[in-house]
């Protein structure tokens, strides 16, 4: 019975894998935003131009 009382923590009884789990985590969605999010980094293309447009 002492083992299950161990096992079975509090919601709010975070321990060390917890935090470490949740770091880990937390890398790997903010480097997937920054992949995800770059474009707004770069600055933008030239245009191509797409069509003839003659000036008269």
């Amino acid at each position: 019975m002492r083992r299950f009382n161990r096992l079975a923590r509090g919601a709010t009884q975070l321990g060390f894998v917890d935090i470490l789990t949740a770091a880990i985590l937390l890398g790997i969605l903010l480097y997937a935003a920054t992949l995800q999010f770059s474009v707004y980094n770069r600055p933008p293309a030239a245009p191509t131009p797409t069509g003839t447009a003659s000036s008269q």
